[in-house]
């Protein structure tokens, strides 16, 4: 194998309506090396394939965004055991994340190859984290794969932590991403459209608030959303926590949804896989981030119609003294706004109007938040 680290990828040739032109080819006698001699980059991770003959395989680069990978030719250990070996056919995966939402982006992003190979052994992914104990790393995510056919009685799934040999490995292009990539390639449109959830009927409310309110507060959120929770459930809706709730649960739900409201939040893109083309989505934004774009721009080739974008953000509060992460913001929203958009747009009944929370309400919020995350709270306006 090369112990030189190979100069940065150009970008990856993602066209959301231009389908993949790939031939299934199967490498044979494939090295995977999870960890890299050198560690990692900055934000770049340092893991790689190599064929038989030594070559680094630039196919096997992972991407969350399409103009540059987050994989980098790793420099194998010298003192490398004899590796094992995957025997049979195997799908290359990409990169294992244990986080839901990049998991669904980005380990999911090759799965729509399975339609093109025929029957495999397995799949094969690079972990995202060193853990002693490979299995550690996606048995909370393997009812995920269930719901789409994809069982252990049926095929493997390997997580390695220790360099590996595989007999034969297809290296597809990935599908899916965030940013650019969110609004999916159509192989992979249709492959999640045909298996995610094919066994699990629609069984929920037809009214549905998607709420963050139970959520770690070091996420971010919007301050006092549970009176938003109390405004949408005398309106009829229902309050969902989909943290709560196994992944056939959530599948279901979203099947059976006709009008959801959310904040901008990673449960959305499950949900824009799922939901019914005439389903009516409303997603208000949560924060100073530009994160909403992506779901926007995946429920509108998803579902072939835009969702209600609602822009209410009045200001928001973090931490002082520290960087601000605009992910990890918790904003305030304009209340009487957020009730006018859902008004106009019918998801709450005509004349519908919201009064703003009293000073002394929205004070109390900003103090709760600072004790929950042991820190004194500053406030920032929105810069426009």
């Amino acid at each position: 194998m090369n112990a030189s680290v190979a100069t940065i990828d150009p970008a990856l040739d993602f066209a959301p309506e231009r389908a993949i032109n790939w031939t299934p080819h199967w490498h044979r006698d494939v090295t995977l090396v999870p960890w890299s001699a050198e560690g990692d980059s900055k934000a770049r991770r340092a893991a790689g394939l190599f064929d038989a003959d030594g070559s680094f395989l630039h196919q096997g680069h992972c991407w969350r965004y399409a103009h540059s990978p987050i994989t980098m030719e790793p420099v194998p250990p010298a003192d490398l055991d004899p590796p094992e070996r995957l025997e049979g056919r195997w799908l290359f995966g990409g990169l294992f994340y244990g986080h839901f939402g990049h998991f669904l982006c980005e380990s999911t992003a090759r799965l729509w190859a399975l339609e093109h190979l025929g029957p495999i052994a397995g799949i094969v992914f690079y972990p995202k984290q060193r853990l002693t104990h490979e299995r550690r790393h996606y048995r909370h995510l393997l009812p995920f794969f269930a719901t789409m056919g994809l069982t252990e009685e049926q095929i493997q799934f390997r997580v390695p932590q220790k360099p590996v040999i595989i007999d034969e490995l297809a290296i597809p292009e990935p599908g899916f991403g965030i940013d650019h990539m969110i609004e999916g390639r159509p192989e992979y449109r249709h492959y999640m459209h045909t298996n995610l959830g094919r066994d699990i009927a629609a069984d929920g409310a037809e009214d549905l608030y998607i709420s963050r309110a139970r959520l770690p507060a070091k996420r971010g959120s919007v301050l006092l959303e549970t009176s938003i929770e109390n405004r949408m459930e005398k309106a009829g809706y229902t309050i969902f926590h989909p943290q709560t709730h196994d992944i056939t649960k959530q599948i279901a739900t979203y099947k059976a949804a006709r009008r959801i409201v959310s904040l901008d939040a990673s449960s959305l893109h499950l949900a824009a896989m799922l939901v019914a083309p005439d389903a009516k989505v409303a997603i208000i934004n949560r924060g100073p981030s530009t994160n909403i774009e992506d779901y926007i721009a995946q429920f509108t080739r998803w579902q072939g119609h835009a969702p209600t974008r609602i822009e209410a953000v009045s200001g928001y509060y973090y931490p002082d003294g520290k960087r601000v992460k605009k992910r990890e913001t918790h904003a305030t929203l304009d209340f009487p706004a957020v009730g006018a958009a859902l008004a106009a747009d019918g998801f709450l009944p005509a004349g519908t109007k919201w009064r703003a929370p009293a000073k002394t309400t929205l004070a109390a919020a900003v103090a709760a938040m600072a004790l929950r995350l042991d820190h004194p709270l500053v406030h920032h306006e929105i810069e426009r």
